[in-house]
């Protein structure tokens, strides 16, 4: 992997993005990857804390002349979103990624690159270890587990920090400073179902290939979200036919409640003759694929007969209530900001679709930047699943990140990106949890900006990580330290 990057620049930080690399660390799995960091710390001999969460604090002492300066934070987190093309056999839990070079992206063979925010922790690993930078103190904080409902953030202690400015490294537009981001809850509908053995001719639909993206950052841009599809798929093939078309066994969707997922499958009894049943699913394809087809040019329907199988299938009245939750349940963009121009002021993500013997679960992503919205939703949920005979759970819920106009680390970090590049750099909120929201609280009166390099389609296997700007930004980062004397 070292030849793959060897060559490119700033040497130290894509030496220390190499080694991440080699390291497994989706979320619930970055015990490694904290270990890593900490044996970074004391090989360079710094002050660090490792918490029982993994959570990995390190303290790098100001520079001669900086000494009366404000602390500085910085910030990124550890764990990356897994997911890999269904054609990969790439196995998380152990095996290095792939990491190729085209042009000036940097990207991983058949599977998520982890730039989402293991630049982050590259960064702020150079920064820590190079002895010739000039900077204020730093407090260097690696979160876990914030793809999953920012459980380090919540769950780190900061009490012993003095930061008065936190750089918060998990963006992923070059030139757009981030002075604002929605809060956000984990829900988890669980519906019980009644089942019966049946025999008849089985068949396995799959509706995949499409886009996927990010439940926040993406949530916007009208691309399909292949539960949400095939909910609405098996309610209109019903509709076409006066009798039961089918029987459902299983409904098997997304792995991630913040990632729009990219493929649904379900296993079914038909009780009509294949080729009946297969027109009227085709049928309703084509109605979707013009209605997408401007965002889903890849999204293909593949059916396969299993052969006559005695299967335990859903009883018709549980059949009834999971089709009607699929059809029924809100998702995508519920309300934009009157405030600030083209922001996703409230939304919720159907992300993971998973059926037991006795029950089905949907997770959902739900965010919104107006805290009375967000409840809304909560309740909305409640109550729909409630009124079938569910239940719902609520986890990981955490604060939005309140814009400052006041900010003096964002005057400060205009000024500078102003000098270097001639141009003033964009300040937007963002629709997405970003952990600025729980410091923030943790931390009372913490001036916040977040940034970081270009990277584009984040949480899929198409995502990539521009070389250059990786460069651009960390000369940038260094300039901005040395200005904070």
């Amino acid at each position: 992997m070292r030849e793959i990057c060897k060559d490119l620049k700033p040497e130290y930080v894509f030496r220390y993005f190499e080694d991440i690399c080699r390291i497994p660390h989706g979320s619930g799995d970055t015990k490694a990857i904290s270990d890593y960091c900490v044996h970074i710390a004391k090989r360079s001999g710094l002050d660090y804390i490792q918490d029982s969460w993994n959570n990995v604090i390190i303290r790098k002492p100001a520079t001669l002349g900086y000494e009366s300066a404000p602390v500085v934070m910085l910030q990124g987190h550890l764990d990356m979103v897994n997911e890999k093309l269904s054609t990969s056999n790439h196995d998380f839990s152990s095996d290095p990624l792939e990491l190729t070079v085209e042009g000036e992206w940097l990207h991983a063979n058949g599977t998520t690159l982890g730039g989402d925010d293991g630049i982050a922790v590259a960064y702020m690993l150079a920064i820590l270890t190079d002895p010739d930078l000039q900077h204020p103190a730093l407090e260097c904080v690696f979160t876990v587990d914030e793809e999953t409902g920012l459980i380090g953030a919540t769950e780190i202690d900061l009490s012993e920090c003095r930061a008065k400015y936190l750089i918060n490294l998990d963006s992923e537009e070059e030139g757009v400073f981030l002075v604002s981001c929605a809060g956000g809850v984990r829900a988890d509908l669980t519906l019980p179902i009644q089942r019966k053995s049946a025999t008849g001719e089985v068949a396995e639909i799959i509706l995949d290939h499409l886009t996927g993206g990010h439940s926040g950052n993406e949530i916007h841009k009208e691309r399909a979200n292949a539960d949400q599809l095939m909910g609405r798929m098996l309610f209109d093939v019903l509709q076409m036919q006066d009798e039961m078309a089918f029987s459902l066994i299983e409904c098997e969707g997304g792995t991630k409640d913040n990632a729009i997922p990219r493929t649904c499958s379900v296993k079914l009894v038909s009780w009509l003759p294949k080729e009946d049943l297969e027109e009227k699913f085709h049928y309703c394809f084509e109605i979707y694929k013009k209605e997408y087809q401007f965002t889903e040019k890849e999204m293909g329907l593949t059916i396969t007969w299993k052969g006559q199988e005695e299967v335990s299938i859903l009883s018709t009245q549980s059949q009834v209530k999971v089709l009607f939750l699929l059809r029924m349940i809100p998702n995508g963009v519920c309300h934009w900001s009157k405030a600030i121009k083209h922001l996703v002021e409230t939304s919720l993500n159907l992300g993971i679709m998973k059926t037991d013997f006795d029950s089905i679960t949907l997770g959902f992503s739900i965010r919104s930047s107006v805290e009375t919205r967000k409840q809304e939703l909560m309740e909305q949920l409640k109550f729909l699943v409630e009124f079938l005979g569910g239940s719902v759970s609520f986890t990981g819920n955490y604060p939005g990140w309140e814009y400052n106009p006041d900010s003096v680390l964002c005057a400060l970090m205009t000024g500078v990106w102003e000098e270097m590049y001639g141009a003033k750099p964009e300040i937007k909120a963002i629709h997405a949890g970003l952990e600025c929201g729980i410091i923030s609280q943790k931390i009372p009166g913490i001036d916040i900006v977040s940034m970081g390099p270009q990277m584009e389609d984040i949480h899929t296997p198409e995502e990539r990580l521009n070389i250059v700007s990786v460069e651009k930004c960390y000369n940038y980062i260094i300039h901005v330290l040395e200005k904070m004397k």
